[in-house]
This record gives structure tokens, C-alpha cells and sequence, in this order.
């Protein structure tokens, strides 16, 4: 087979795999007109809470997980404690975890340097579309390109919409009462998730044990534990509906 040919060959899958990534960047689009706005917003907290300029940009840019950033900023700007802040985002996190196992056999025959980047910028959004393509395709796909152009398409505009919140929010009067956006924020967040029994279960056990325990448990503990005991209902009534 002649060198040619395999220069060919490249060239093909070299197209195929920008087309499978803009065809993955199209397909999230219309949900940036939900995601963008509420970036902005949480750049507001962020200025708020006394986050820096460069504290921001790399809170952004270390953390690509909307809900546990939101979280976070809350817990910062509540002074909790340091490993209560990491604990809330690892938990929050878990379910990359879920993510990861169910693309090994999708993206396990590429280079270490691919999978670390689509684990580094994927999220909930770009993960359900990707799967969802897959399925539609039947796998007849270049899933790696499509996951990263999607990813991609929702990460950049989200870090961009922090970054103009965060320097907007240079300009609004710190006596502007904002915090009431914080949880109108991360409810916008969570309510696309809430599709199945486990999901529902946990943030109904979650939200009230969360507004009895914050205020009665000190150095924002009841935060934590309120997570805690949405995670173990949701694992408890998945379980039970798998089983059924």
C-alpha cells in the first residue's frame, strides 16, 4: 500500500472527525441560551464572595462542573471550612465517575493525552448528547471528536460568561442585594437532571434536610450532610427501581 494512500486515508478520518466535532458543537447550541445567562450570574457571585480576577478565571478553569462551582462559591462566601468545600465538590462530582466507566469501551482505544482532555471538559449536557448520538448512530461515529466539540461548544461560553459576570459585576453596587440569584442559579442547574425516581428522591430528601441542618450545623456542615443524605436516597431508590 503506498505512502499516498495512507496520507489519503488520514486526510479522510482528519475531515471526518472535524465534521463528527462540529456536528457535536451544533447540537448543544440552543441549550447556551439557558447556560450563558446563569454564568454570568455566578460571575456576579463570584465578585461578591471576594474571589480575585485571577482566584475566578482559575476557579473556572480547574473546575468545570456548574453545580459544584455554585456550591462552592456558597460555601466560600459562608467561610466554610476548606475540606467541607472539597468534600461538597467531590461528592457533587461523583457521577463523573458513572460517566467515565460507561465511555471506557467508547474511548478506550485512544491516546492517553485524548481521554484526559475529554475528561477535563466534559459535563453533564455534552455527556447526555454524545450518548444520545451514539445511540442514533448506532456507534457509526467518530464519538471522540463529537464528545469534545460538544464539550467544547458548552465549556468555553460558560468560563466566558464567568469571566464578563465577574467584571460586570465590578461596576454593580455591592449594596445590590444578589444573593437570592445563588439559588435560582443552581435550581436552573439541577432541574434539567431531575428524570428519574433516584434523581427526584435525593433532592427531595436533600432540599429540606438542607434547610433544617445549614443554619442548625455549625461551619456549614449541614450543607454536607444534607448532600450526604440526598446521595444515599437516590443510590437507595435507583437500586430499588433497577431491582423492580
Amino acid at each position: 500500500m503506498t505512502e499516498a494512500h495512507f496520507s489519503g486515508k488520514d486526510a479522510a478520518s482528519s475531515r471526518g472527525a472535524l465534521t463528527d466535532a462540529l456536528r457535536g458543537a451544533r447540537a448543544v447550541l440552543p441549550i447556551l441560551v439557558g447556560i450563558v445567562p446563569f454564568a454570568v450570574v455566578l460571575g456576579f457571585i463570584m465578585k461578591q464572595t471576594g474571589l480575585t480576577s485571577f482566584e475566578s478565571g482559575f476557579f473556572s478553569l480547574s473546575l468545570i462542573a456548574g453545580t459544584s462551582q455554585v456550591a462552592t462559591v456558597h460555601l466560600f462566601g459562608a467561610d466554610a471550612p476548606f475540606l467541607v468545600i472539597v468534600a461538597t465538590a467531590v461528592m457533587l462530582n461523583m457521577r463523573y465517575a458513572m460517566y467515565s466507566l460507561s465511555l471506557v469501551p467508547l474511548l478506550g482505544h485512544e491516546p492517553w493525552w485524548k481521554r484526559l482532555l475529554c475528561a477535563y471538559v466534559i459535563s453533564d449536557q455534552s455527556y447526555a448528547f454524545t450518548m444520545a448520538e451514539v445511540e442514533t448512530t448506532g456507534g457509526q461515529m467518530d464519538v471522540t471528536a463529537f464528545l469534545l466539540g460538544a464539550s467544547l461548544a458548552i465549556f468555553l461560553p460558560w468560563a466566558a460568561g464567568i469571566s464578563v459576570g465577574y467584571h460586570v459585576g465590578a461596576v454593580i453596587p455591592a449594596s445590590l442585594p444578589l444573593d437570592f440569584t445563588l439559588p435560582l442559579v443552581f435550581t436552573a442547574l439541577l432541574a434539567p437532571q431531575m428524570k428519574d425516581r433516584g434523581r427526584i428522591g435525593a433532592a427531595a430528601v436533600a432540599a429540606p434536610a438542607a434547610v433544617v441542618l445549614v443554619p442548625a450545623v455549625p461551619l456549614q456542615l449541614g450543607f454536607l450532610a444534607a448532600l450526604l443524605l440526598g446521595v444515599a436516597a437516590g443510590v437507595l431508590l435507583d437500586g430499588k427501581g433497577r431491582a423492580s
